[in-house]
This record gives structure tokens, C-alpha cells and sequence, in this order.
């Protein structure tokens, strides 16, 4: 009888009548700010727009001088690390002299980490969040100093994987020029320093010194004066303003002081590497 009754029930076309169910969208994970304690720094580029396009759509830039800490978003293992180049400037064939950071989490997805000048961890290191990786650059394609971030599926052994829908703790999805703030800085925290005392990658990144150096601007007391700095900061290192085109000559890279080898050199599908 049952049968019978779903039959007809099919057959009358109240079927095709029902509304379909909206599909539901998995909340996206949110992630640490990820640069050090007391910092702030605007993002200079957003989603789906510029380079950030293919696999890097969901990513963001953040503006920042060179020497920053750059700090774990979650905890993980990092799978890929790279920190020997020197290589750096406005154009699109710089992309895969990048250096960066890799670290997988659960669940199959991973944090990106792109144009570091040093690298502080090696593959097969446990980070956790707020560990320093590595300190901001302008290797690989970019047009200045800055951190390309992301969260992405591990679809692939290379270090550029298809970026994900995220959120940063305490600003959600910020948009362009927003200022991003790092929590404030406590006692005996390692996301103070500005320069590991080791040989990097000797061991977690947890091994970095905290002692300030002045060759980066300390923690300031509001985001606003963290902004300014980096803006003079920039002005001081001589970076033009950008063209119309939105793109400023290439700049000059420095050589990293340490440097780890390369363990994965093929940036994979996309740009991987943002101006």
C-alpha cells in the first residue's frame, strides 16, 4: 500500500511543488592574527580581485615593513618551508622565488605564509599558534614589503594550494584598509621579537628570542601609531607611490640574514605570490 501511495503522490506533481532546501554553508574557520603581539597593519588586498584570484581568491595582504614577526595562525605541523631566496619584485615571473611557510592543521587544510624575507622553522616542526615562523619580505612577486595569508585545502604537495573561506579573530573578513591589530603583548611572549638569536630552523619556532630589536618598530600603544610607522617605514625604504596601473616599480629585495633550503619549490596551480 505504502508503495502505491508514494506513486501517486509523485505522479500528481506535488513533488516538483515542494520548495528545495537552501544549502547550507559550513561556518568558516577562524584563524589568529598572524603577526605579533601589539602589532597593526592594514590589508592592502582582498578577495577575488588583483592577483588574488584562482587559488589565491580567499586570501589577504597585509602591509607591513620588512623584519615583522610572522606568527602561526593555529596550531599545526609545518609541512613546507622555504627561505633561501633573494629574489623579489613587481612582475608576475617573480612568483616562484617566494619564500615561505606551509603548516598543515586538521581536518585537511593548511596556512599559507608568502614572501618572508626569513624563514624560522623547518618541515616536520609543531607550531602553535603564535609561534613565530618566520619575518616579513618582499621575495616572490611583490611590489613591496607585506604578508599574503591564507587558509587553503591540502589538494596537493605543492606550497599554493585553493585558498578557503576564513575569518580572523576579533574582525571576521576584514576588507580592504581595514586595520588589523594583534592582541597585546604579556610578559615572556617570543611574538615580541623581531630577530631569532639561532640558527633558524634549528627547532620549534617557539625558540626565537624575545628581545626587541630596533631595526623594526616595537609594540605600539594604538593601532593608529602602529599604522603611521609603517607608513614612514615604507617612505623611508624609498617605495613609490603606485602607478595607475595600481602597481609601483619593483623594488629592491635584502637578503635574508638565515635561511632555510628549499623543501618544495613548485608553486603549484595559481599565482601563489601577490603584489
Amino acid at each position: 500500500m505504502l508503495p502505491l501511495l508514494a506513486l501517486a503522490f509523485a505522479s500528481s506533481g506535488l513533488v516538483a511543488q515542494l520548495p528545495s532546501l537552501p544549502e547550507i554553508e559550513p561556518t568558516p574557520l577562524e584563524l589568529a592574527v598572524p603577526f605579533g603581539c601589539g602589532r597593526a597593519y592594514p590589508v592592502s588586498q582582498g578577495h577575488e580581485t588583483g592577483s588574488h584570484l584562482l587559488n589565491d581568491t580567499w586570501a589577504w595582504d597585509f602591509r607591513m615593513p620588512s623584519g615583522v614577526p610572522i606568527t602561526a595562525a593555529l596550531d599545526g605541523t609545518v609541512r613546507l618551508a622555504r627561505g633561501d631566496s633573494t629574489r623579489g619584485g613587481c612582475d608576475p615571473s617573480f612568483a616562484p622565488d617566494a619564500n615561505y611557510v606551509v603548516i598543515a592543521h586538521d581536518n585537511g587544510l593548511e596556512t599559507q605564509y608568502l614572501h618572508l624575507e626569513t624563514v624560522a622553522v623547518r618541515p616536520g616542526d609543531k607550531v602553535k599558534a603564535g609561534d613565530i615562523l618566520g619575518y616579513s619580505g618582499k621575495t616572490g612577486w611583490a611590489c613591496g614589503s607585506h604578508l599574503h595569508f591564507k587558509l587553503a585545502r591540502s589538494d596537493g604537495a605543492g606550497w599554493n594550494n585553493p585558498s578557503i573561506h576564513a575569518r580572523i579573530k576579533g574582525y571576521g573578513d576584514p576588507a580592504l584598509e581595514t586595520i588589523v591589530e594583534a592582541t597585546a603583548c604579556v610578559a615572556a611572549t617570543n611574538a615580541i621579537a623581531t630577530k631569532p638569536t639561532g640558527e633558524a630552523g634549528s627547532g620549534s619556532a617557539s625558540s626565537a628570542s624575545a628581545s626587541p630589536s630596533p631595526s623594526v618598530p616595537g609594540p605600539s600603544p594604538t593601532a593608529a601609531t602602529i599604522v603611521r610607522e609603517v607608513l614612514e617605514n615604507t617612505n623611508r625604504a624609498g617605495m613609490p607611490p603606485a602607478s595607475p596601473s595600481g602597481k609601483a616599480p619593483v623594488s629592491s629585495v635584502d637578503p635574508p640574514a638565515r635561511s632555510v633550503q628549499p623543501a618544495n619549490t613548485s608553486p603549484g596551480a595559481g599565482t601563489g605570490a601577490t603584489n
